[in-house]
């Protein structure tokens, strides 16, 4: 869970990366390959966006307030 702005750049640096992971993995492996190993990183990426989205939908105060 992000509970501040600093944590907020940290999942969007995580996002970035895991987004490069796949992006030079669908070069490198079959589509059959690239489909098994890009699953949990898909979700790990849902994960992340989604937790952006709820810290971003919450107000200053709300977010302060943890």
């Amino acid at each position: 869970m992000i509970t501040n702005d600093k944590q907020l750049i940290m999942a969007r640096e995580a996002i970035n990366n895991l987004q490069r992971v796949l992006l030079a993995a669908r070069k490198a492996h079959s589509p059959q390959e690239y489909r098994l190993m890009s699953a949990p990183i898909l979700l790990e990426l849902q994960k992340r966006e989604q937790e952006i989205m709820a810290y971003l939908s919450q107000t200053e105060t709300e977010a302060l307030q943890g």
